[in-house]
């Protein structure tokens, strides 16, 4: 610890603090108004200025200047006062001060300066600078002449973001915010609003709709991806105003701007039942009759196995867990799956085959007085804990590895959490980022080593990786200890030329990825969703993991695999038990009746099988629009002679239902997520949830007219029971990720050999890439104009300028996109980020419906045809 004094008071305080934070650790008042606890400092503003001895005579910036051994600061002293009210004055000196009708009042740091400082008037004079406002941009209003020229949105947006969208333009007194004297261009997250400490930026949805003093204030885990992100909603008579992360000031456009999701006008209000092929609304107690009688007589007639359940990524830990108790406790059946067996559930199933199953040891059950949404089970002190997710890594950690390699995944759409920790990883600098993908994005910008390579030859490229690594280091130990290396080299029988041929990367580069993997003391591997949709994502995932056992280091904080879940809960529901073979905590399903999966249902369903299903729950998921080959999935359900649907929206599956019952969505329950990263993110109550009904209490609602009571009160209630299943959430709370650090790790595995191979059939031109927009979030926000979809309202095919010339196309212009399943038509944009011969599609608007294309996978050979 370092000893230093503050105004005469005797302070320790952690070595590399600055003046500034020791002081406001310790109470101390010190102004400032540049600084950030987000950003790094670079006392541009001065306000914060305090005397130090030993050092100059002048006063220096608290905020930039380190504690050292034996410090004596002094923060109040006339001259300081004198020399801050003077700072103050000249911010103060153009800028407007028409506080009533600016969205800042109330909150305005500029403003509370002012005020602490004593301020009462203005005595200096300059030349008046012109407004300039910017009332074109999406999301973002900008007023410069409100600039305090702190730089905390330049530096929020370079340093954090990765953006770079915004800059100062000129010099001195004219210094002025702008993006290029255009309309801002850019990712549309809104961290600059937030940072802001002055109304200079302000955000579109939140203009002149209330004061900071007039709202509510609920925290609630974000509902858009999987990255685990924490905001607080603000609310008046029953609306969310906005959306603040008081936290770190980052959210991703979605998060900040998608909450009007919630208000769509097309949300279901009550429930509906089908009748000659039309819906008709009913009561609730209507409809759960109805259903309830369906699936008893499906039962009775079938048995259990008649009945098929499709869990949801995108409802609580609390309402997966009651819906496969629904099945294997009510139903005593094991017939239910979750979505994610498309793509996450491949990554868990890979990832077991190489470190097992979990397994714990030395936990208990505590005190009967745990808080809400606080594990029951705890840590002794010599607990221990094997399996998959041990080599999982959190996301706190993930600045920490020395090494990232990014494998086919287009990291700020698919998780911005995780493009967060990259740019703050990428501080370090001895760290290393290796971007593996077909097409070029965000983060090629910031890598040490870009590796293009062809689509769908994810596993070629790992294979000789793993083949050029083995024999640049015959020796090599694995750091985990693990079984069948020899045999596993013995499997690798591609060559050097097959390997360039396959995958168009030179031996060079897979050599210098190898020598970096080798030099690397904590090396992590970050792999999507575009990679898990593949028909072969499971073989994909399984060689990762084979990777990371031949280079890991677990010991090593941030040496991980960082698997993406595609939603809120890709990973909850699984964890909690939505699995055909596995229960709460991938604990095996007893005996060995399995059910089969979502696709293997499907296949039972287009055979005419005896075993397909006669009715199907589906708890939200529209299955047509998330599945590949959309025209297939249809036919198949129109199989099945009932089907029931709890979702928030009249989605294309939810038209198939015979009975649609309407949900409450994330702001108006309550319950857990658990985030791509293991974080338990809690939701609280915001809004009424004005005749629609929480998932969990339809199902327990259910479960009680069909015979067996779920015992499901609350979500508190549904939490401590399913937490005492839940050995792997041990010491798991709000905010806190599992597995718990306080379990020491024993992590072993054994080398899989997996398939390498190019699956990608058909001679059509090009190749097409099927996934994610930085904007939305599935289909979820596609239902609201005032959202994200304000800034991307529809599906562009990107398309290399080199392929969009020879086939004499311009921007926007519409084109044919046809493959062996089906065709669509679509508009086209020009960018280099596709390589010829490649071109990618969003996946999340109803037209054009990219999943008409597919077959099995997210890649699909196409043809390109004008008009």
């Amino acid at each position: 610890m370092v000893n230093l004094t503050i105004d005469g008071r005797a302070i320790q305080a952690k070595p590399g603090s600055t003046i500034l934070e020791v002081a406001k650790e310790n109470g101390i008042f010190i102004p400032f108004l540049c600084y950030h606890p987000a950003l790094k400092p670079i006392g541009s503003c001065r306000i914060c200025v305090v005397d130090v001895k030993p050092g100059p005579p002048r006063p220096i910036p608290a905020c930039a200047t380190t504690v050292t051994e034996g410090m004596e600061v002094v923060t109040d002293t006339p001259r300081l006062a004198a020399l801050r009210q003077e700072l103050m004055k000249l911010v103060l000196i153009n800028h407007a001060l028409e506080c009533p009708i600016c969205d800042k009042g109330g909150e305005c740091e500029l403003q509370n300066m002012t005020h602490a400082l004593g301020v009462s008037t203005v005595d200096l004079e300059a030349v008046k600078l012109p407004p300039n406002p910017d009332y074109v941009s999406q999301m973002v209003e900008r007023h410069p002449d409100r600039c305090v020229t702190c730089g905390r949105c330049v530096r929020v947006c370079r340093d954090r973001v990765g953006a770079m969208a915004i800059n100062f333009t000129l010099r001195g007194y004219f210094t002025e915010l702008a993006s290029g004297a255009q309309p801002l261009d850019c990712e549309f997250c809104g961290s600059c609003i937030d940072i802001c400490p002055v109304g200079a930026l302000i955000n579109k949805q939140f203009k002149y709709r209330a004061r900071a003093w007039d709202m509510v204030k609920t925290e609630i885990a974000c509902p858009f991806c999987g990255g685990g992100c924490t905001y607080q909603v603000h609310t008046k008579d029953g609306k969310i105003l906005r959306v603040v992360n008081e936290d770190s000031v980052l959210l991703c456009g979605r998060g900040r701007f998608g909450w009007p999701v919630v208000e769509a006008d097309d949300r279901l209000k009550t429930p509906l039942i089908k009748e000659n092929g039309n819906f008709r609304e009913a009561s609730w107690d209507e409809a759960l009759d109805l259903v309830a009688a369906k699936l008893t007589e499906t039962v009775e007639a079938g048995g259990a196995k008649a009945v098929y359940g499709v869990g949801s990524p995108r409802a609580t830990n609390e309402a997966n867990y009651v819906f496969q108790k629904f099945f294997r406790e009510g139903l005593a059946t094991n017939q239910l799956d979750n979505p994610g067996r498309y793509n996450y559930a491949r990554a868990i199933k890979a990832m077991a085959e190489v470190f097992g199953t979990p397994k714990l040891e030395g936990l208990e059950i505590g005190s009967a007085l745990v808080p809400p949404y606080h594990s029951p089970l705890v840590v002794k002190e010599a607990a221990t804990g094997s399996g998959f997710p041990f080599v999982l890594g959190k996301l706190a950690d993930l600045p920490k590895a020395d090494l990232v390699l990014v494998v086919g995944t287009d990291v700020t759409p698919e998780s911005p959490p995780l493009g967060w920790g990259l740019m703050e990883a990428k501080d370090n600098p001895n760290f290393r980022l290796v971007m593996a993908n077909s097409r070029k994005t965000k983060f090629d910008r910031y890598a040490h080593l870009s590796v293009r390579y062809k689509p769908g030859s994810e596993r070629v490229l790992i294979a000789g990786l793993i083949k050029f690594f083995l024999a640049d280091n015959p020796d090599w130990v694995p750091a985990i200890k693990a079984a069948g290396l020899d045999e596993f080299k013995d499997s690798i029988k591609i060559t050097p030329k097959e390997i360039t041929t396959k995958t168009g990367v030179e031996e060079a580069t897979l050599k210098e990825l190898a020598a970096l993997l080798a030099q690397a003391k904590a090396p992590a591997i970050v792999f999507g969703s575009e990679v898990m949709s593949q028909d072969k994502g499971q073989q994909t995932a399984l060689a990762l993991a084979d990777l990371f056992l031949l280079v890991g280091q677990p010991d090593a904080p941030g040496s991980a695999l960082y698997p993406v879940a595609e939603k809120n809960n890709s990973r909850g529901v699984s964890e909690v038990g939505v699995l055909p073979d596995m229960g709460p905590g991938y604990m095996p399903v007893e005996g060995t009746d399995a059910g089969p999966t979502l696709e293997e249902m499907l296949d039972l369903l287009e055979h005419d099988d005896a075993a397909a299903p006669k009715a199907l729950y589906l708890l939200g998921g529209d299955l047509l629009r998330s599945l590949p080959h959309r025209s297939r999935t249809k036919k198949l359900l129109k199989k099945v002679p009932f089907i029931v649907v709890q979702d928030a929206f009249l989605t294309d599956t939810a038209k198939l239902a015979d009975v649609v019952l309407p949900v409450a969505v994330h702001a108006e329950q309550e319950g857990t997520f658990i985030s791509s990263t293991g974080q338990l993110g809690l939701i609280n109550q915001a809004l009424p949830t004005n005749g629609v009904r929480p998932d969990w209490q339809i199902i327990s609602q259910l479960g009680t007219k069909m015979g067996f009571a779920l015992k499901s009160v609350s979500p508190k209630a549904i939490f401590k029971e399913l937490a005492k299943k839940m050995p792997l959430w041990a010491g798991l709370a709000p905010k806190l990720s599992a597995p718990c650090p306080e379990i020491k790790a024993m992590v072993s595995g054994k080398f899989v050999p997996f398939e390498v191979d190019i699956s990608l059939p058909g001679r059509r031109p090009y190749t097409l890439i099927i996934g994610k927009s930085l904007q939305h979030s599935g289909s979820f926000t596609t239902h609201h104009p005032g959202g994200t979809l304000a800034v991307t309202g529809e599906a562009f095919l990107k398309i290399n300028p080199e392929d969009a010339q020879s086939l004499e196309l311009a921007p926007g212009e519409v084109v044919k996109v046809i493959s062996s399943y089906g065709e669509i038509a679509a508009p086209v944009k020009l960018t280099a980020d596709v390589p010829a011969g490649v071109v990618f599609l969003p996946e999340h608007f109803a037209a054009p419906a990219a999943n008409n294309l597919t077959l099995n996978s997210n890649l699909v050979r196409v043809t390109i045809q004008k008009g």
